[in-house]
């Protein structure tokens, strides 16, 4: 695929460090496993049918946070991930493949060139027969994903987003532009124009985190949420039946995870810290593995992992937990 040098750098192999226990596969790590790919010089690796194959995609930038209001620093959300994710144990398939297809950047604070590179690179590695998984930088990532994603599945079929995060990010576009707020709703106003149905689930949704306005906005666009007082153990059978209603409903779903969904003694590097946050406890992760086995994901992203504000690298780490469940089960 053609890509643009002034938003796009490769991954260098180096990168990927890390402790060595051996060589033979069940002693392996990420770090020894992952493949990284210029796109400047090679061509997005093809998988065959029946092959598990991922792709890991930066997301450099936080130009969304900045036009939002938010806490700059997620822009070097990627690279905190890759390192805290370097040393995970691999329980991957022998046969499946890791590759690191690099960064795309926003430069000069053109967040909507940016956002059309990351599509073309999603819709790339789609057609390629990857599974990617995204990493911000801001939620400003969720429209680009979108917009790749959708080029790349079929008109009839249906794309289900599922958010887990504080927020509605259904703003309207202010002075500043378009930003990390506004993603869903440029969504559903592209699917208005298209004539698809907006199909999107926000779970853990906090009041205090969204005005009355937005609450109104989801209303009227059909967009039922679970809230995050609702998002806990005792709670499992109703939440696990909301999901499970939309999954069915759909015929792919996107998975977006907003760092500040988590309270913020968990996740405290991010953009929006929600001090109120749902837990990243057994019921967080059996959610996403309910989610995994459904055989809907198309496409994931981690967003607004902001290494500026991250204590002890919690946050870093918690993003390399949620990483090593998605890639896991495979």
């Amino acid at each position: 695929m053609e890509i643009n040098r002034l938003n796009y750098k490769c991954t260098a192999q180096e990168n990927w460090q890390g402790r060595t226990d051996g060589i033979d596969f069940s002693q392996q790590r990420w770090h020894q496993r992952i493949r990284c790919i210029d796109l400047q010089q090679e061509e997005i690796p093809i998988s065959s049918s029946g092959e598990t194959a991922f792709a890991l995609i930066g997301f450099s930038s936080d130009e969304g946070v900045r036009r939002n209001g938010g806490r700059p620093g997620a822009v070097n959300g990627p690279a905190a991930f890759r390192k805290a994710c370097a040393n995970l144990p691999v329980h991957f398939n022998e046969e499946t493949n890791v590759y690191d297809l690099g960064d795309i950047y926003c430069a000069d604070g053109d967040l909507e060139k940016a956002q059309q590179e990351l599509a073309k690179l999603v819709t790339s590695a789609l057609q390629s027969g990857l599974i990617p998984l995204l990493i911000g930088g801001g939620h400003e990532i969720a429209y680009g994903h979108y917009c790749g994603i959708n080029a790349a599945v079929n008109s009839k079929k249906s794309i289900g987003i599922i958010n887990f995060d504080a927020h509605f990010d259904l703003r309207e576009k202010g002075s500043t532009g378009f930003s990390s707020g506004t993603g869903f709703l440029q969504i559903a106003n592209d699917c208005l124009q298209s004539g698809k149905t907006f199909n999107y689930l926000p779970v853990g949704i906090q009041r205090n985190g969204n005005t009355r306005a937005l609450f109104l906005t989801a209303e009227k666009l059909g967009v039922a949420h679970i809230p995050a007082a609702l998002f806990a153990a005792k709670s499992q059978d109703e939440v696990l039946e909301k999901i499970k209603a939309f999954i069915d409903s759909v015929d792919h779903v996107y998975l977006t995870i907003c760092m500040d969904v988590f309270s913020a003694a968990f996740a405290p590097g991010v953009s929006a810290p929600a001090f109120t946050g749902i837990h990243p406890d057994h019921f967080f992760f059996s959610c996403l593995d309910f989610l995994i086995k459904s055989n809907k994901i198309i496409s994931m992203d981690v967003a607004e992992l902001n290494p500026v504000y991250d204590e002890a690298d919690r946050t870093a780490k918690l993003t390399a937990a949620i990483a090593f469940q998605l890639l896991s089960a495979n």
